[in-house]
């Protein structure tokens, strides 16, 4: 079995793929992960022989599987795939339609409504919903598989996170983890800073806005209450939510919000864009605990996070929404469904 990422950002489709890889290993398959492009700011012609490299993987391997996480490693798992008589070509949808590129939209409805996709994985019922326009031969092979993943573990206390990346503890902190980007909206946390007494951002992620973040934050007078940690380690970042009051998600847009989840999982106080997909993933029938506010409104995202000061990690109401969103979102229920869909097999827990 092959997996084909973009290249390895530290986000949430690299977690999904590692979780994925462990979990059928543990049912039996023999599995390779491979990242396409070198690492985030690849040039063209880095690309191309990303490309390429990957092409003449698919044909040397032959595998049994392949799996496909953005969209050319799609096209790649459509057409390659099927031309080297891969019995199982099974892609993600990683984007809404609205946000993927109109020709790149286009090819994937004429590979998917052609068969060449064994099956589309869409990870929510809100991205399912998306698709639901599509051509009834393209929506045809599409399945839902909502993600899952274990709940984040802090290894250390408080004071010794902090020490790790000198950040003093002086007041609030708020954490952001994800690809530093235009969808992720890290730029409206910026923005909000000023308007929110005794607070510090942490940014947990790397990616092509970092330069734009950081020139913003100067202008804003707020560079000295931002920390840019840069890619981080899913153990680290478990040590992170572990220490923080707070976690700001004010993505443009989702397809599922892994982080988000993660966040709820480590029980944090949230503050996230208010999308249709984050309603869904964040809601559990109890309570509403999570701050879900407007795109595009630091004023309003400042005033949200200083009404989600009251949430108290310890309570008794954020730990049944923690284990709520635990059972819901469980990384055993997730594998499960890739296991009958890949092997055939009931899906192994480890121990």
């Amino acid at each position: 079995m092959l997996q084909l990422v973009h290249s390895n950002e530290g986000g949430g489709v690299e977690a999904l793929a590692e979780m994925i890889s462990d979990g059928l290993r543990q049912s039996g398959a023999d599995v390779e992960t491979r990242f396409i492009y070198p690492n985030i700011s690849a040039t063209t012609a880095q690309k191309l022989r990303g490309i390429a490299s990957a092409i003449s993987a698919i044909v040397r391997k032959r595998p049994d599987t392949l799996i496909a996480y953005q969209s050319t490693a799609s096209v790649l798992v459509g057409i390659v795939g099927t031309i080297v008589g891969c019995k199982k070509r099974i892609v993600h949808q990683t984007a809404m339609p609205g946000e993927i590129h109109p020709a790149v939209r286009a090819i994937d409805t004429a590979m998917g409504s052609a068969g060449l996709y064994s099956v589309n994985i869409a990870n929510s019922a809100a991205t399912e919903h998306a698709f639901g326009h599509y051509p009834r031969a393209y929506r045809k092979y599409l399945r839902r598989i909502d993600h899952g993943l274990d709940a984040p573990v802090a290894r250390y206390p408080r004071a010794a996170v902090l020490a790790r990346y000198a950040i003093p503890d002086d007041g609030l902190l708020l954490l952001n983890a994800g690809r530093l980007c235009d969808q992720k909206g890290q730029d409206q946390i910026i923005r909000a800073l000023p308007h929110v007494r005794a607070a510090r951002l942490i940014l947990a992620g790397g990616g092509p806005n970092e330069a734009s973040l950081r020139e913003l934050a100067r202008s804003l007078g707020v560079a000295d209450r931002i920390h840019f940690l840069g890619v981080v380690s899913r153990d680290a970042l478990g040590d992170l939510l572990g220490a923080v009051d707070m976690f700001v998600f004010p993505s443009k847009w989702e397809t599922f919000g892994l982080a988000a989840v993660e966040a709820a999982m480590a029980g944090v106080p949230i503050v996230a864009a208010d999308l249709p997909v984050l309603r869904e993933v964040l809601s559990t029938g109890g309570e509403q605990l999570v701050g879900f506010v407007g795109t595009d409104d630091p004023r309003a995202l400042a005033e949200a996070i200083e009404k989600q000061r009251a949430l108290n990690r310890t309570s008794d109401a954020i730990r049944d929404f923690t284990q709520s969103i635990r059972a819901k979102y469980s990384r055993s229920r997730m594998l499960e469904s890739y296991a009958e869909l890949v092997t055939g097999t009931e899906y192994r827990r480890a121990g």
